[in-house]
């Protein structure tokens, strides 16, 4: 398997626009899934444009939600991720809310992210 060093270098990563709509978003991470392997504390899958471009857009949301945690803040996002959780569980998350949720599929893939973690990861009201 290729790294991801070695896709960034070649230039085969997807433009942001492929993860425009959740459906697509949905489909590229139920890609990923499918080859995921977790080996120590490393998730391996196969690079491609859809795999990538999943793990990519998750990573990016993975560490917008992180912002307000570092910074003891509420957080941004709405949702409460567990501190030891990490971003495979992000990306069953999301596949999962879209399946159970399939006009949630029309959104763009921002908003079914947030929707996901959301329902997924709520926070506790004390």
């Amino acid at each position: 398997m290729a790294t991801l060093a070695a896709i960034l270098a070649t230039g085969a990563v997807p433009a942001p626009a492929h993860a425009a709509e959740g459906a697509v978003l949905v489909t590229q991470c139920k890609s990923l899934l499918r080859g995921a392997k977790v080996r120590g504390g490393e998730v391996e899958f196969r690079q491609d444009p859809e795999t990538v471009g999943c793990w990519a857009f998750m990573g990016a949301v993975q560490d917008l939600a992180g912002v307000a945690d570092t910074a003891n803040q509420p957080p941004i996002l709405g949702a409460c991720l567990p501190p030891d959780g990490n971003r495979l569980q992000l990306v069953r998350a999301v596949v999962a809310y879209g399946t159970a949720h399939p006009p949630a599929l029309r959104e763009k893939a921002g908003v079914l992210a947030l929707l996901a973690l959301r329902d997924a990861f709520p926070c506790r009201k004390d």
